[in-house]
């Protein structure tokens, strides 16, 4: 399976764009599931949206790390690895982590590390 940035809709009314889904690559398979790593990320986005949301259009990369990431991967021009990415990215989360830890912010280091977490998964 091959994992794909994907727009999910959210009972009719929000679109949830740049999920990432496993996709199936076999010509006789259609099937596709969002990626595990990302599905509490997902679920507490609907559970925050509520049963009856509003008409709108969300970036996922905004709230997942996973997704971030692969949209860099997927709109870097130059021929980075994805190593050299996702290095770049733990790279600024750690130094946004010692600014939190210097202003002595619990909830943003709290914060940091799990972003650091997923995307060390």
């Amino acid at each position: 399976m091959d994992i794909e940035l994907r727009n999910v809709v959210y009972r009719k009314r929000v679109k949830i764009m740049n999920v990432p889904v496993h996709v199936c690559v076999d010509e006789d398979c259609d099937h596709s599931q969002v990626v595990d790593v990302i599905k509490d990320d997902l679920k507490s986005l609907m559970e925050e949206l509520g049963q009856h949301p509003q008409r709108q259009a969300i970036e996922f990369e905004e709230m997942s790390e996973l997704s971030n990431l692969l949209v860099l991967i997927a709109n870097e021009k130059v021929n980075s690895t994805v190593r050299e990415l996702l290095g770049e990215k733990v790279n600024e989360l750690l130094d946004l982590f010692l600014l939190a830890q210097s202003l002595g912010d619990e909830k943003w280091m709290l914060e940091l590390r799990e972003r650091l977490t997923k995307i060390m998964v």
